[in-house]
């Protein structure tokens, strides 16, 4: 038997996944709805997305624009934030801290290279 009739008659492969090729809109979509389920409203734009390494990770540093109506339902949310298990698939936001004065969250998001 050839290495091609055993290509043949192999079992399907399963469809891949797609994953974001845009992180920062992911990351954004995913802090708008923790935001949401935490009672605060929010708005966030993707400023910039720079790439970040260290010797055992890479990743990005993400820096988003928050727009969003004062009050208690922020403060709370992003009190609570740097702690915060924020599900991203297989990815992890490291680090994230709120820039009072620019109006921006800054993230650490160490990227799944092994798979995608």
């Amino acid at each position: 038997m050839t290495a091609f009739v055993r290509i043949e008659r192999a079992l399907p492969m399963r469809p891949a996944r797609p994953r974001p090729t845009d992180r920062g809109e992911r990351l954004a979509r995913t802090l708008i709805a923790h935001a949401a389920r935490a009672g605060c409203v929010v708005q966030l734009a993707v400023t910039s997305v720079e790439p970040w390494c260290s010797a055992t990770f890479s990743g990005s540093v993400i820096v988003l624009t928050l727009e969003a109506p004062p009050g208690a339902p922020l403060s709370n949310w992003l009190a609570a934030l740097p702690e915060a298990e924020i599900p991203l698939g297989r990815d992890l936001i490291a680090d994230i801290a709120m820039d009072w004065e620019a109006r921006q969250l800054r993230v650490l998001l160490c990227l799944d290279e092994v798979n995608g």
